[in-house]
């Protein structure tokens, strides 16, 4: 490993994980590649992934961890172009702290040339910095909204196995909406957890990443936690949430509108704020040798 977290590009296949303790679950969107093609994909996306360093924004400048496999493939097919992309998350200990979502993006389909994107979403947790080299690509101040306590939930189960059945349940009383030409588009949440884990340093008895997409393309994380309290005796649930597009989203809990953003396009865009989507550069699969990036 580097002295700044990276992610590797030696791992070739990725495999099915079962519900164990810390381990990322499947989600709706298989992770295994189909095929050299999108093998060959996967590993230009991986070398670009593992040129961005992400650390704590203090004087420590604690390196943060990528796990190395992704958390969702997905390919969104109902758009007018063609995608293909992989979503990553960097953790603290085993909680989540932020994704980031790399993918390709062409008029071609077999995606030999087009566009390199990427867009870095932090969930929780204090200042992060983001380089690629010397350079600054990212460094968000606060979460969008983090910790929030789950109200008229039952209390953590003691079998694992419920649990996960309590997170789905509280998560299917969120609702998403994202706005194209402000025409509503209600969005389904994910079947699985993209990522599941325990924390026990952290206080976490148990946490599961949830998305809200459109087709297979997340637009929506939410973070469900089941955090300690009255000094680890009890626990409770808690809530985070984050965008991962950039159209216009509304979320709602129950019938309580509590998140929205406007479209990313149409404000004031700065790389100190939680979400940044960026066109990175042209690439070509051919030759294997991208053109240089865009400046950040």
């Amino acid at each position: 490993m580097r002295s700044l977290s990276t992610c590797s590009t030696a791992i070739a296949l990725f495999v099915s994980v079962s519900l164990q303790p810390c381990a990322t679950c499947r989600a709706d969107e298989p992770v295994q590649p189909d095929g050299t093609a999108q093998q060959e994909r996967l590993d230009f996306l991986r070398t670009k992934l593992s040129e961005f360093e992400f650390h704590e924004a203090d004087g420590n400048q604690r390196p943060l961890t990528c796990r190395k496999q992704p958390i969702l493939h997905w390919s969104n097919p109902v758009r007018d172009y063609v995608d293909d992309g992989y979503a990553f998350v960097y953790v603290e200990g085993q909680r989540p702290r932020a994704v980031v979502n790399v993918w390709l993006q062409s008029d071609d389909p077999t995606l030999n040339t087009g566009e390199f994107w990427r867009e870095f979403i932090l969930l929780r947790g204090k200042p992060l910095h983001c380089r690629r080299g010397e350079r600054l690509l990212w460094s968000p101040k606060a979460a969008p909204l983090e910790d929030q306590a789950l109200e008229d939930a039952e209390a953590p189960a003691a079998s694992r196995t419920l649990r996960l059945v309590q997170m789905r349940r509280l998560a299917n009383r969120f609702h998403a909406r994202i706005y194209k030409d402000e025409s509503p588009n209600e969005l389904r949440i994910m079947r699985q957890p993209l990522y599941r884990y325990q924390d026990q340093d952290a206080g976490i008895l148990d946490g599961a990443l949830f998305a809200f997409a459109e087709a297979n393309d997340a637009e929506l994380l939410l973070l469900i936690e089941a955090a300690a309290r009255n000094n680890g005796r009890t626990h409770e649930w808690q809530y985070a949430l984050a965008r991962i597009t950039s159209y216009r989203l509304v979320v709602q809990l129950d019938d309580d509108e509590i998140f929205s953003v406007e479209d990313y396009w149409k404000g004031a865009r700065n790389i100190d704020d939680p979400y940044l989507e960026k066109k990175d550069s042209r690439y070509s699969l051919r030759d294997r040798q991208g053109d240089a990036p865009t400046p950040p």
